[in-house]
Order: C-alpha cells, then sequence, then structure tokens
C-alpha cells in the first residue's frame, strides 16, 4: 500500500469510529432522549442509559450503562470492560470521574446464565477511635462483595444492581493495592 493511501485508509477508518461514537442513543425510562457525546438542554440526568450487547456465557446480553451530562454533553459515567477468568466472565464498570469500580460475575449453571458474585470498591474514609470522643480519620478503600445466585434473562442494568448491606462492605488503609484488600477480604489492618 502506497504512504497516500495509508492516510487516506487511517482517515477514513477514525472519521468511522468518530461517527459511530456519536450514534448511540442515550435512553431514560426506554425512550431516546439523545445520542452519546451530544450536546443537550438537560442539566441532569438521573438514571439516564445507553445500552450496549455482549456475549454472556450462552447468549447475547443487553447491559444498560449509566450516562452523565458534562459541560452540556451526554457522557459515559463508566466504561465497561470485560474479562473471563475460567468459566467466569466479569463485567467491570469502571468510573471515569472517582476511580471507583463495581463488578458482576457471570457463570453458565443448571442451563442459566446467574450473577454469582457483585463487588465493588471505592475511595471513603476510615473513622479511628484514637480515646474517648477523639477521632482521627483516615484514607481507605471500601470494598463490598456478596455472593448471589440471580438469573439473567435478557438484560443487566447497572443502575439498582449494587445495593449491599453494612455487613456486605469492609476498609482497607488507601496504602493497600485494591486487588490485595479484596483477596484479602475482612482481615483486621492496624491503622
Amino acid at each position: 500500500m502506497k504512504p497516500a493511501q495509508k492516510i487516506f485508509f487511517f482517515l477514513l477508518l477514525w472519521i468511522s469510529v468518530f461517527n459511530s461514537k456519536a450514534q448511540i442513543s442515550v435512553y431514560k425510562n426506554d425512550s431516546i432522549i439523545g445520542k452519546l457525546h451530544e450536546e443537550t438542554e438537560r442539566t441532569a440526568c438521573e438514571y439516564c442509559y445507553y445500552q450496549e450487547d455482549i456475549l454472556g456465557i450462552n447468549k447475547k446480553i443487553k447491559i444498560k450503562i449509566p450516562v452523565t451530562i458534562e459541560n452540556g454533553k451526554l457522557q459515559a459515567g463508566r466504561i465497561l470492560e470485560i474479562t473471563n477468568k475460567g468459566n467466569i466472565k466479569i463485567l467491570k464498570f469502571n468510573s471515569i470521574s472517582d476511580g471507583s469500580s463495581s463488578w458482576i460475575y457471570l457463570a453458565y449453571k443448571r442451563n442459566k446464565t446467574l450473577i454469582i458474585r457483585k463487588l465493588s470498591y471505592n475511595n471513603t474514609v476510615y473513622k479511628k477511635e484514637i480515646k474517648k470522643n477523639d477521632f482521627d480519620y483516615l484514607p481507605a478503600t471500601e470494598v463490598c462483595v456478596q455472593n448471589t445466585s440471580e438469573i439473567i434473562n435478557e438484560e443487566i442494568s447497572f443502575s439498582g444492581s449494587f445495593k449491599f448491606i453494612p455487613g456486605d462492605c469492609y476498609k482497607c488503609p488507601i496504602k493497600t493495592e485494591v486487588d490485595n484488600c479484596i483477596k484479602n477480604g475482612k482481615i483486621k489492618y492496624s491503622w
């Protein structure tokens, strides 16, 4: 391929990628309200989402991913990353603004696709008691884990999927790597 042809091909590819991003529909209550990365007159967009189809363990699943409004444009609030660990597919919803991440573990059992585990982590503060009525507030990572066996039919919505009770959660010092915090579970840390 000649250099001019390579440049032309690259420009066409770049234009098609740019155009395909602008064509992703944004929904609220199953109604299209705009396109991802396009300007909007809205100032807030609670429960807005865009859809991404993925190949689950044995079938196609529709994923609803939150949308926010940034600088007058509809923007993805989270980026979906998919990894496989043996027979388990992990959907990682990574925040683009605060470093938090929420994971859904999918498995195929008894001819059904199931959510077998939910995990979420974010930055928080640990309240350490120094003496009675005297506290120090230390940066921490909070991890919440819930084992479950929810059947997935056709779709997964990020909103509402991660509701944990206090017993599902624990905190690790911010110096502890997130992977180690998840792996170590609810061990006692010296703060």
